[in-house]
């Protein structure tokens, strides 16, 4: 996490989320995952059960694991005061045994009442061959520079 703070001052329709990879997806990441949310799916772990019963080239990642990566490229980008107000996403194609993960966005909609701090950015995801992973869009708070005392 970055000790930066955005400000909604700073912020401007067209501003880009700064991209984040993760990654490569890896055994250890989904058994760790699944254990977490108790998903004990051998989608997400059983190379040989995906291929015989999915047909699927290897197990893939769970979607609250992919979404939980992109949430994390949204805080880390907004700061400690920012708040991730709602989160939305679309899984388009999953992600595989050994696939990189990465997450940016776009600011598409700021509001234009000085007591509502708030902006709208559209979401993605793709992996290393630049297929897209997922889409989704959120609505973040941000703090305003004159409340930069309040924690």
């Amino acid at each position: 996490m970055t000790d930066q703070q955005l400000y909604f001052e700073d912020v401007q329709v067209g501003d880009r989320i700064p991209r984040c990879e993760y990654g490569p997806l890896t055994i250890t990441d989904t058994v760790r995952w699944a254990g977490a949310q108790e998903n004990w799916g051998r989608l997400h772990f059983d190379r040989e059960h995906v291929r015989a019963q999915n047909g699927l080239r290897t197990f893939i990642a769970s979607g609250d694991y992919r979404q939980a990566l992109l949430a994390r490229t949204i805080t880390d980008w907004i700061g400690r005061r920012g708040w991730l107000r709602t989160f939305s996403v679309r899984y388009t194609a999953p992600t595989f045994e050994g696939d990189l993960m990465r997450y940016e966005g776009q600011v598409v909609e700021k509001s234009s009442d000085a007591d509502a701090h708030w902006i709208v950015c559209d979401l993605e995801g793709s992996n290393q061959d630049g297929q897209r992973t997922l889409t989704g869009r959120c609505t973040i708070l941000l703090p305003q520079r004159g409340d930069a005392t309040r924690a």
